[in-house]
């Protein structure tokens, strides 16, 4: 692994993320980077999976300057690449500023699991009852992006 990655890597808040019941090692994870002027400003980690792409995490610590949007455009490349069908990815309901964020990049919301994060929390206790604005944090939000037949997509 790309020394930079391990070093944002080790800058996250945790060593694993929960998705769907599964848990995520990040640092067996590929990814990329952003440096701007020496310091990490982003950060995306991925895991396809036969014809699938999840994105595992998204982090950028500059908003409005298109580092997202340039890392999610790397990831639909790679997958791409590996002829997957789908980009997809986990937020929680609280986060209502990703579904925004998401839903203005092309990604549709594909399904709803109730209580999935309450069951994650069993694994992972750190994730936290409550969330943005005081939300509880409970169900995940699951959000695609099709590969194929997307001419209008990027």
């Amino acid at each position: 692994m790309d020394r930079t990655l391990v070093e944002a890597i080790k800058n996250y808040r945790s060593s694993i993320v929960v998705s769907r019941g599964k848990v995520h090692w990040l640092e067996n994870l590929p990814g990329y980077v952003v440096i701007i002027e020496d310091v990490i400003k982003g950060l995306i980690l991925y895991n396809i999976e036969g014809n699938d792409c999840e994105i595992v995490t998204l982090n950028s610590d500059i908003e409005g300057q298109g580092i997202g949007t340039a890392l999610i455009d790397l990831v639909i490349v790679k997958a791409r690449d590996h002829a997957c069908k789908r980009v997809w990815l986990i937020t929680s309901n609280d986060n209502l500023k990703a579904i925004r964020y998401y839903q203005r990049r092309g990604f549709d919301i594909k399904a709803v699991h109730q209580n999935a994060i309450t069951e994650a929390r069993r694994i992972k206790p750190l994730i936290p009852l409550a969330g943005m604005d005081g939300i509880p944090v409970k169900h995940e939000i699951e959000f695609e992006f099709p590969l194929e037949n997307n001419g209008c997509n990027r």
